[in-house]
């Protein structure tokens, strides 16, 4: 018992300190527990050390460390509300709540790279283990050998997928994995302009600006042509010139249309120039693989692969190469070898490309991937099989099919030809204001579609309109229904 009183005594002094001896003497103090919360809300914050902190600093106050700080940048304290009870802010939060609408309160018919496909339930019951769903960067291979073949599983399911050589585990999303890719094609070719398409999203674009404006590197877009809502080759011909480090397109694009012209550009460029294709990994299920058409790198969202919405994140970004390039690519590679007994075994590798590592000269400063959400896709085209995946690409083009052949057969609407090339995504346009249109619409209960004018002003009251599996002939019928009532209201 004298041992545990100088035990118990040391650990008020330092709650830090804590030994074997002192847990099994726990047992015998049943208010051991008591005293030890008592003691470490110690830590919380502390205004008695404030003072003394403050005088090693040789300062007065705490806004002394913010002197640096223009007093015309300094907000004039919060302007916020009296202090309520936690019962009153989880009601204020209920009824604010009730003003939300999801995925399942409506027909919700939105795409443009994120869609809400069904996820089996097999997938959350694997992501919830403990050892994922609390995982990190595994920097010690000795202790993150499941994490590891999870991720290694995620690597070698996309690089089929996409046919690509080398698959990295994963970077924060689509927008920022266009902007490593532009970088890495710098590193490649050392060249300073870059071509984008002209249709592409708003946030897409400001992440590539923001990624590559430290670089110096330049961006020029290639021009569409509106009727048949692909890139216009002949103007990216007269584009190529020598200092054009790469080309990135996106097939399916901000239409939803695939591009035939992303099967000819490999041939179109110079030596060294870099070609970069943006997918969405679903339409891998029917259609022709990057990697088979030249591809240098590929970039892509693994959302429709088993990730939940959830407000627009947490995704998982795709990245893509070849490996005459892995080691210019940016994120981490996960590696199988065997230990010193011959066993199967998993670590990071090529980790000389990393901050951790090279600091400065680093391929990237990605300091973290979206393991998780990677092993989500990883679960999810697991026990969809091969013939599973297919299976549901081919449903989600026919449903596409149908409903815009129904919506192209609405006075006042004009959608794709049956013969046309998309997937579960298709461009409508309306001869009234768009922006109405689809306020009504979803007045009426419906979430029809996504303004793309805002995206690109040249489409001018155009929609577009994404079905998946989870759509229903009640749900089509609704659509229709209200696309038909909204236009006349709209006239």
């Amino acid at each position: 018992m004298d041992n545990l009183l100088i035990n118990v005594t040391r650990i008020l002094q330092n709650p830090v300190f804590l030994t074997k001896n002192v847990i099994k003497d726990m047992q015998i103090l049943p208010s051991f527990s008591i005293i030890m919360e008592v003691k470490i809300l110690h830590y919380l914050p502390n205004h008695s050390n404030e003072k003394e902190m403050l005088e090693r600093m040789g300062l007065k106050s705490i806004e002394d460390l913010f002197s640096d700080i223009p007093e015309a940048m300094k907000a004039d304290g919060l302007k916020l509300p009296p202090g309520i009870s936690e019962i009153e802010v989880l009601r204020d939060a209920e009824e604010n709540m009730k003003m939300s609408k999801g995925a399942g309160d409506m027909p919700m018919f939105l795409g443009c790279g994120f869609y809400d496909h069904f996820i089996p339930t097999a997938v959350e019951n694997a992501v919830m283990r403990s050892e994922l769903y609390t995982s990190y960067t595994p920097y010690q291979p000795e202790m993150s050998q499941g994490i590891l073949q999870a991720l290694f599983e995620y690597q070698s399911l996309m690089s089929e997928l996409l046919k690509m050589d080398a698959v990295n585990t994963s970077m924060y999303d689509h927008q920022t994995a266009i902007g490593e890719a532009i970088l890495m094609s710098n590193r490649i070719n050392h060249k300073k302009l870059f071509l984008i398409p002209d249709y592409i999203t708003l946030d897409k674009l400001c992440v590539i600006e923001n990624y590559i404006g430290g670089a110096g590197i330049e961006l020029k877009k290639i021009p569409f042509v509106k009727e048949k809502g692909t890139m216009d080759l002949d103007a990216l011909k007269d584009m190529l010139t020598d200092d054009v480090s790469g080309v990135y397109i996106e097939t399916p694009n901000l239409l939803g249309l695939f591009d035939p012209g992303a099967l000819l550009i490999k041939e179109m460029l110079g030596p060294r120039q870099v070609y970069v294709v943006g997918v969405n990994p679903m339409t891998m299920s029917i259609a022709k693989p990057p990697g088979e058409y030249g591809a240098d790198i590929v970039v892509g969202e693994a959302q429709p692969l088993g990730i939940p919405m959830s407000y627009g994140g947490p995704s998982t970004g795709i990245f893509a190469t070849s490996m005459k390039l892995m080691r210019k690519m940016p994120g981490r590679i996960i590696g199988a070898t065997k230990d010193e007994l011959g066993r199967r075994a998993y670590c990071m590798t090529l980790s000389t490309r990393e901050q951790h590592i090279r600091r400065e000269r680093a391929t990237s400063n990605i300091c973290t991937n979206e393991a998780l959400t990677s092993i989500m896709a990883n679960a999810y085209l697991s026990l969809l099989g091969k013939n599973g995946f297919r299976s549901l690409g081919l449903q989600l083009a026919s449903r596409g099919r149908y409903l815009a052949n129904k919506i192209n057969e609405l006075e006042g609407f004009k959608s794709p030809a049956s013969d046309g090339h998309w997937f579960n995504e298709f461009p409508v346009e309306v001869d009234v204001d768009v922006c109405q249109f689809l306020n009504t619409c979803e007045e009426k209960g419906v979430l029809a579609g996504i303004n793309v004018s805002y995206e690109v002003d040249s489409l001018e009251n155009i929609f577009t309109v994404a079905t998946t599996e989870m759509h229903t002939q009640k749900d089509y019928e609704k659509l229709l229904v209200a696309l038909k009532e909204a236009r006349e209201v709209c006239q």
